[in-house]
This record gives structure tokens, C-alpha cells and sequence, in this order.
């Protein structure tokens, strides 16, 4: 029971109150008045849920206080309950007119009058229960309204029959129906769907949840037609509303529109398979591309050809222009190239200055040669950026489905390997894969994983040729010559390792591993009383490389060999490059007691000014004139002033290639000191040439 009830008991005599009071004793908080003239204000100042009213009272009667409470808010006036001594009809419906709900009879029942108040508290609360109940739904139903106008989906619910009974405003804008002109209307008026492509009429969603009892999704493509002719792409889905016994009451519909959507996924869909700069299509959307036209190839029994464009030297347009420029030429190209793609030919950039045409070999198409001719055309037409002109070339590289690749990689790989071997050759030039450039690819492929795994497990093998003294037969010293063996044991030509490792970048760790190989080697003979001087070969790309003054010194320090015992062949090509750097880079190594040889002098540009600028010790003789000395005049003539020169500028001389004993006896006769070749020795492994040392006795030699 509610404690929280309260209850007034009204009468002049107290031993009634009394009575009444203990009677009504755990129904509620209960309190009594007896003096009829305070009754009213007793009433407001405690504002009691019951009042049991006497009406028999000498100063104001129960008559009088009821026309009162009757004046009171009827939300708030109190339930009375009259306690009289009249039996007649008149007093009664004088009282119940005055607002009284019940009576009490006198003599009081006590036990009955408990009863009458508790199924009064029993109302008072069910009431007050419903008028929390209404608030609730109240509060509930203005939660739900204010966050259907709030949201972004459109909402419309109908009733059983498909009327409309509320729209939301998003619903409203999308339709261009208010809520006063679409209340009462039938849902296919109010929201108009067609198809966005055919603009076939839509049956609405909404009827079929209705009919079928069951949510059901908009058709794909849907498209609203507003009250005001406006589209709007829609999604969404309806529902039905059922009771609890099964009933269709209504449907709501929620769709939104999706119309920026759809426009900025077409968007995000060009620029994902769009270049940003030359607006061609990129490399996913080549790659679909070719997969369909592989598809109509196989299918249409016709080939197929994958253009590789690479655009000639453009590194050094970036790096002297700068990459806006670079970025302008790109451009330029690839507006260019952009004139030849149609219904049947893709044109792609597909990525850098690398771009891509696919060629269907169907009729009305330009064969695939002249369409190289007209590229390489294009390309190479000068054109004007600012106040400079510019004029480009490029290299093409083909690869044909099916004549010699199945699948879009391959074809993308061979036309990559094509385009590299035309790039090769000469400026403006085109290449088709072959057999031949598969298995020289194939080829590669081997020598670079073999290459790979010799550095990473230090296997390299390094072979020395001994130098011989000409006059004495005596060996002064040895040339390291790097080797790597195959899966096979097999030895690979030095030109195949060497070349691979210039291109992929490898030969400043196969020439660092080289180097302290060598230092190694060298440190063993000396400390097996051989004081012998390593010559080792460094390339044109390991000189300019700024760290290696570091590198041979650490190499030295590793080792523990004497810097007079190291000596480093440079070709001539290295040190025309950069002068500066040059100069700067051997007189450091040249400081740290290094000799610096000049290797194959006399093939490359043999300027006299770089060999009087340069700190060299030694000059090489090409094998090639060492070969053809005593058969051509020409050759024995430049193998006469370099002996000479190398004498005149104090530098000391070896001759490469010997292989007869004339050519000993010439070179001898001539004044070269040194020399080596097949005559003398083959190069071998430290072992073997550790061997040779110990046979020949060479216990003296000192490094010249």
C-alpha cells in the first residue's frame, strides 16, 4: 500500500477523529481537523490525496467546506468522503453534486470504513500510475518525433492501407510533399520510384511489405521524382508494423539519399584508376584492360601487342630542370600519346616517364609498326615549355599474346625486358621479345639469385694472376679477380656477374666483400714470410661512391695488412667523371701508402693532363695491343709510347695478356718490368697461389 497517501479526517467531535484515525492506522499518513472554520486551510496546507468529511458540524457544515473543495483545481482537489447521519435522498444529492464520492454512514463501521478508504488509495494510485504512464509516452513519443526530424533518412509511415499518417522533414524535402498535403494519401503518390537507368516505375516497397508481412529492400538504382521534378538517388527499406496478435497496423518506410554518394564514388572510381597528372588510365585500370582484351583475343583467335614506352634520359631532366618541369613534360607527353587511344587502343601512363599502349591486331586498327613509327614521331616533335624548347626520344619495348606470353604478366614482363634491350641499342629505338631475350632474361634471373646468395653467405670466390718480372722471372705480385660459381659448381663469365651487378646496384657489396677478400689473403702470405702486393679491381660506379676512402680503410684495419701491400685499378673511365671528386678521393686513398693503378690505359680517352693531375703509381697496358703488338704496326707503336710515357712521368709499368714468349721478349726489350698473362699463369685460387709462392722460393720481394 502506499504510505505516501494522505489522509484527512474532518469532524468537530475528537472522539470521533480518534477512532477514525486509529482505524485508518497503516493505510497512509493520517491527520485530523476538528474545528470546521480551519478545514479549508488545513486542506490547502496539506493537500491530502482523501478526505472523510463530517457534515453534521455547528460552525460551518460538511455542506459548506464540500462547495469550497468544489472551487479547488480538480487535478488537485481531494477525494472526499462524507460521514453522515441522513438517510434521505436530497442530502445525498446535495453532497454528490458538491463533489462527494462516497458515504460513510453514522454510526461508523469502522472495520467497513477502513475498507471504503483502501479501495479509494487503490484508485488514487491507479490513476496516479496512468498519469505517469501518459507522461512517459508522452516524453517517449516527443523523444521518437523530434529524432525522426532530426535524422538524416527520410521517414514515412502509412497505415494498414498504405496511406500516409507521417513524414519527416527529410522525408518532405526528398518528396516535395508536406506533412498537411500527404496526410491521408496513398504511398505511390506521395513517393514516386523509378528506375535511374531504364526510368522504369518502381512498385513501392512499402505495398509489398504490407502485403507480404515482411521488410522488404529497394531495387537497386532506385531514383525518387519529387512533387517539384527533382531526382534524388535513394537506398533504404520498408517494414511492416504488427501488433501482437499478428494484425498489420501500418509500415514505415526509411530510405536516404545517396545521389553525392554515388556521384563521389564515381569519382573515387576515376581517380583510382586515373593518372592525376596526364588523366590517362593508370596501372589497375591497364591491367583490367588487357585482361579484356586478352579474353576477346583467345576468344576471336587474333593477337594481341603490349607497347612499354620509356622515355630516353628523362632522370636528367628532373634532376637539371627540376620535377615541376618534369612533371610539365610528362604532361605534355602524355596529352601527346593520349590521340591514338580509341574504342579498341588503351593508352596508359604506367608510372614515372614509363607509359603503355595495348593493340588489338583486329581490322580498322594501325598495324603495330606503324603505330611506332607515329609514337616515336609524336615524341619527338620539339615543343615549348616557357621560354624553352625541348625535344625527346624514347624506347619502345613489344611483347605479342600469343606469340610470346599467355598472361598479362608476362606480357607486361617481356615488354619490359624488349623495351630495356632497345634502350640498349640507340635513342628511338623499338624491340620485340624473342626466345633469345627470354633466355637471356632467364639467364639474368639466375645470375642475380646466384649473385645474391654468394654476398649474403660471404661465398664469394676470389682467383689471384700472379705478375711476373720480365728480366727475372720472379713473381712481385697478384691481380684478385672475383668469381662466382652456379648451383652447378660451374664457374659464371666475370662480364655476366659484373654486368648484373652494375645495373642492380650490387657492386658496391661485391666489391666491398671483394676487397676485404683480397686484404685478407694478402695479410696470410705476408705473415707466411710472402710480402706480396694485391691489386684489386674497383669499378667506375664503386669510385664515385663518396664512403669508399672509408671502406678500403676499414678493410685494411680489418685485416691487418700494410697499405704498401694494397694496390687499386681504376679504369679511365672512373676518373673522368668528376675531377674534383676524383682528385679528392685518390690523393686520400694515395695518403694512406695505396697505390692507384691506371687499368687498360690506352682504350679509353688517354688524356695526358688526368695522368699528370692524378697521383697515379702504375699504368696498365691493354691486352688488346699487347695481343697484336708483333702483328700490327699501329699496335706496337702504342705499346712503344706508353713505355716511354710511363718512363718520362716515373710510373711503373705492367703489360696485361701475355701470351707468347715474343711478346715476353718485346715487352722485355721495350722496358716494361712487369707483366702478366696465360704465358706465366692462369689465375687460381689462394691456395694454389699460396702453393706457387712456396715453390718458386720467393721469400725477398719487396713491394716496388
Amino acid at each position: 500500500m502506499n504510505q505516501r497517501t494522505k489522509i484527512l479526517v474532518i469532524d468537530d467531535e475528537v472522539i470521533e477523529t480518534i477512532a477514525l484515525t486509529e482505524a485508518l492506522s497503516g493505510l497512509g499518513e493520517i491527520y485530523s481537523c476538528n474545528n470546521s472554520c480551519v478545514a479549508i486551510q488545513q486542506v490547502m496546507h496539506l493537500q491530502p490525496d482523501i478526505v472523510l468529511l463530517d457534515l453534521e458540524m455547528p460552525m460551518i457544515s460538511g455542506f459548506d467546506i464540500l462547495a469550497q473543495l468544489a472551487e479547488l483545481d480538480p487535478f488537485t482537489a481531494p477525494r472526499v468522503l462524507v460521514i453522515t447521519s441522513h438517510s434521505d435522498h436530497q442530502a445525498q444529492e446535495r453532497a454528490l453534486q458538491l463533489g462527494a464520492i462516497d458515504f460513510i454512514s453514522k454510526p461508523v463501521h469502522l472495520n467497513l470504513c477502513r475498507m471504503r478508504v483502501q479501495n479509494h488509495i487503490y484508485i488514487i494510485n491507479q490513476q496516479k500510475s496512468l498519469a505517469l504512464t501518459k507522461e512517459m509516452l508522452f516524453a517517449d513519443r516527443e523523444q521518437l518525433r523530434v529524432t525522426l526530424d532530426c535524422i538524416a533518412d527520410g521517414v514515412i509511415s502509412t497505415d494498414d492501407k498504405g496511406h500516409v499518417i507521417y513524414l519527416n522533414p527529410v522525408a518532405q524535402r526528398l518528396t516535395g510533399w508536406s506533412q498537411t498535403a500527404a496526410q491521408g494519401r496513398f504511398i505511390d503518390e506521395v513517393m514516386t520510384l523509378y528506375d535511374a537507368i531504364t526510368k522504369e516505375r518502381y512498385a513501392n516497397p512499402l505495398i509489398i511489405a504490407l502485403k507480404e508481412k515482411r521488410t522488404v529492400a529497394m531495387a537497386l538504382n532506385t531514383q525518387i521524382t519529387s512533387k517539384h521534378d527533382f531526382d534524388y538517388r535513394v537506398q533504404d527499406s520498408a517494414a511492416p508494423i504488427i501488433d501482437s496478435q499478428g494484425c498489420v497496423k501500418g509500415a514505415v518506410m526509411v530510405f536516404q539519399d545517396i545521389s553525392e554518394t554515388l556521384e563521389m564514388s564515381v569519382q573515387m572510381t576515376y581517380l583510382s584508376h586515373h593518372d592525376q597528372l596526364t588523366a590517362l588510365p593508370n596501372r589497375v585500370l591497364l591491367y583490367d584492360r588487357l585482361a579484356q582484351n586478352l579474353a576477346r583475343a583467345e576468344v576471336g583467335k587474333h593477337k594481341l601487342s603490349l607497347l612499354l614506352i620509356d622515355i630516353d634520359n628523362f632522370k636528367y631532366v628532373n634532376d637539371a630542370l627540376g620535377h615541376h618541369i618534369g612533371d610539365d613534360v610528362i604532361a605534355h607527353i602524355g596529352h601527346n600519346l593520349d590521340r591514338f587511344a580509341c574504342s579498341d587502343i588503351t593508352v596508359a601512363r604506367v608510372g614515372g616517364d614509363e607509359f603503355a599502349i595495348v593493340v588489338p591486331h583486329v581490322q580498322k586498327v594501325m598495324s603495330v609498326d606503324a603505330l611506332v613509327s607515329s609514337v616515336f614521331d609524336e615524341i619527338s616533335k620539339p615543343f615549348r615549355l616557357g621560354k624553352e624548347q625541348y625535344s625527346l626520344s624514347a624506347s619502345i619495348g613489344v611483347s605479342v599474346y600469343p606469340d610470346d606470353a599467355l598472361t598479362i604478366e608476362d606480357m607486361m614482363r617481356h615488354a619490359d625486358s624488349a623495351m630495356y634491350k632497345a634502350k640498349q641499342h640507340a635513342f628511338n629505338s623499338c624491340c620485340y621479345f624473342s626466345d633469345e631475350l627470354q633466355q637471356e632474361v632467364d639467364r639474368n634471373l639466375v645470375v642475380g639469385k646466384t649473385l645474391r646468395s654468394a654476398l649474403r653467405n660471404d661465398a664469394l670466390v676470389v682467383h689471384y694472376q700472379p705478375k711476373y718480372n720480365l728480366q727475372s722471372n720472379q713473381i712481385c705480385g697478384a691481380e684478385g679477380l672475383v668469381r662466382v660459381q652456379d648451383a652447378d659448381g660451374k664457374m659464371i663469365a666475370p662480364f655476366v656477374f659484373i654486368e648484373y651487378a652494375e645495373e642492380s646496384g650490387l657492386i658496391y657489396r661485391l666489391g666491398e666483400q671483394v676487397l676485404n677478400r683480397c686484404c685478407c689473403d694478402a695479410k696470410q702470405w705476408l705473415e707466411s714470410g710472402y710480402p706480396i702486393k694485391v691489386a684489386v679491381n674497383i669499378s667506375a660506379k664503386q669510385f664515385s661512391d663518396p664512403m669508399l676512402t672509408s671502406i678500403v680503410a676499414k678493410a685494411l684495419e680489418k685485416s691487418g695488412l700494410p697499405s704498401c701491400y694494397l694496390e687499386l685499378e681504376v679504369t679511365e673511365s672512373a676518373l673522368v667523371d668528376d675531377y674534383d671528386a676524383t682528385i679528392k678521393q685518390l690523393t686520400a686513398i694515395s695518403k694512406m701508402g695505396v697505390s692507384i693503378a691506371l687499368d687498360d690505359f690506352g682504350t679509353g680517352y688517354s688524356s695526358l693532363s688526368y695522368l699528370r693531375l692524378f697521383p697515379l703509381d702504375v699504368l696498365k697496358i691493354d691486352q688488346s695491343f699487347v695481343s697484336d703488338m708483333l702483328t700490327n704496326n699501329q699496335a706496337f707503336d702504342i705499346v712503344h709510347t706508353i713505355i716511354q710515357l710511363a718512363g718520362t712521368l716515373n710510373l711503373q709499368l705492367v703489360a696485361e695478356g701475355i701470351e707468347t714468349q715474343e711478346q715476353r721478349v718485346e715487352l722485355a726489350q721495350l722496358g716494361c718490368a712487369t707483366g702478366q698473362g696465360y704465358l706465366m699463369s692462369r689465375p687460381m685460387s689462394a691456395d694454389e697461389f699460396a702453393k706457387l709462392l712456396c715453390a718458386s722460393e720467393q721469400k725477398e720481394c719487396k713491394p716496388s
